[in-house]
């Protein structure tokens, strides 16, 4: 009786359990205890994400394994592309030069890859609605820490310790908080995807999807990130326009987008905030930008992306340089980049060139990036036929990636996928199939 009360609950509860797994949390006590139990010591430093997350992941998969036929049915071309993609990647990194940190990075994203297909098969129609409430869930508590911990009332790094947790990279003062995202980067767009999710299913749940906004909303601001205002901007504007064609037959979507613009405006206008100040002063400094070599002045990162154009068109590399390699093979080879050919930036800081679509060309080669582009494709070209706010986190994911470059960060690429699944979940295997022309409107997004 108990577990036929539960078993509703199971597959929400393991979607829950793939995001608190991919916490990038470090187990240095349950370490050194199964090192002297063994009388073995570990080859890598065992964590969240590699001790527990895989077998979650196979768990998830395992329980819903009849649904493998429909999903295979419906997602056919694009997850056969990614399954391509990611066997170029483990050739690429066996015929790397640098075999030992191409093989180490392609273990850690084939984890990324088994997270992903989880939530496909977790996230099913009779518990989307529960999964949804259990992922703002856990956002609302992390960032209800964080901010507690930027408040100086608690302290996360304690807290972890007194529990045989670490976190390497936890920040919680100027120049950034990264919470639990080790970076202002990726936490401040993944509060901008979280932001549109929490929009999206307003009417689902309203007290936990106005909790989601108004955390993920101060998380961009205390974030310090850039690139979280540039991607909210970029995809409000974007959702703007498409309500905008639909104001006729859309006139919720319209209003929604118009007053979210509104309120988020004047929030960061007169709470004063620092990261808009911040980006106002970039914007300031772009306007005396006269020649492209003000701009590599003016930020690193536009060396990076000439110099990735440069190495890349002259190499033409087919198979890449293997994972996370960018910084071993461009900084090492390019006269451009001799400022930082030094151990530190190539192995530890600047391991990318900032942008996605230049480090998969890199990395993975025209074969690898190509295939990237036709697995976007494929899985966006539905979202033209559906609700526009459906695909905003997704989207939001994607943008934030144009000026900077996550894949190195687990509880990042946890958030994506969620995002990219629930987008499926919706599309393909929700009440009534989103399916449906656009003129349905965002008052579609309350169904479920």
């Amino acid at each position: 009786m108990l577990l036929k009360q539960l078993k509703p609950w199971l597959n929400p509860l393991l979607v829950g359990l793939l995001i608190l797994f991919s916490l990038p949390l470090k187990l240095p006590a349950l370490q050194q205890t199964l090192e002297s139990l063994l009388s073995f010591s570990f080859p890598i430093r065992l964590s969240l994400y590699t001790l527990f997350l895989p077998p979650v992941a196979l768990f998830c998969i395992f329980w819903n394994r009849k649904r493998a036929f429909e999903i295979c049915q419906k997602l056919r071309l694009p997850l056969i592309v990614l399954a391509f993609l990611f066997c170029w990647m483990w050739l690429g990194a066996i015929m790397s030069d640098y075999p030992k940190i191409a093989l180490k990075h392609s273990g850690r994203y084939s984890i990324f890859l088994m997270t992903f297909i989880a939530f496909l098969f977790a996230l099913e129609r009779d518990s989307l609605k529960k999964s949804g409430q259990i992922f703002t869930g856990i956002y609302v508590l992390l960032m209800a820490l964080t901010f507690l911990d930027w408040h100086g009332r608690t302290s996360i790094p304690t807290l972890l310790a007194e529990n045989g947790l670490h976190i390497d990279l936890f920040f919680r003062g100027y120049p950034q908080v990264t919470s639990f995202f080790e970076n202002r980067n990726p936490y401040g767009v993944v509060s901008a995807g979280v932001f549109f999710w929490s929009l999206a299913n307003l009417r689902q749940s309203w007290i936990l999807s106005s909790l989601g906004i108004a955390a993920s909303l101060y998380s961009i601001e205390i974030a310090l990130s850039r690139n979280g205002v540039f991607t909210l901007v970029l995809c409000l504007l974007f959702l703007l326009i498409l309500a905008f064609k639909q104001i006729r037959k859309a006139r919720t979507a319209f209003i929604v987008v118009i007053t979210a613009t509104s309120v988020i405006g004047t929030g960061f206008y007169y709470l004063n905030s620092q990261t808009v100040i911040r980006t106002m002063v970039s914007f300031k400094r772009l306007q005396n930008v006269e020649t492209y070599a003000d701009l590599e002045r003016l930020d690193f990162r536009f060396t990076f992306y000439s110099s990735a154009l440069k190495f890349g068109l002259e190499n033409t590399p087919l198979l890449g340089s293997g994972s996370k390699t960018f910084g071993l093979e461009v900084i090492s080879k390019t006269d451009a980049m001799r400022a930082y050919n030094n151990s530190y930036y190539k192995e530890h800081h600047f391991f990318h060139s900032h942008n996605a679509l230049l480090t998969i060309w890199i990395e993975m080669g025209w074969v690898g990036l190509i295939a990237v582009l036709i697995f976007l494709g494929l899985w966006f070209r539905p979202a033209l036929r559906g609700p526009p706010l459906l695909m905003m986190p997704m989207l939001a994911v994607c943008v934030g990636q144009i000026l900077d470059y996550f894949v190195w960060e687990i509880f990042f690429m946890a958030f994506q996928s969620f995002f990219f699944a629930y987008f499926a979940a919706k599309m393909y295997f929700g009440e009534g199939n989103s399916l449906t022309p656009a003129s349905d409107s965002l008052d579609y997004q309350g169904e479920t």
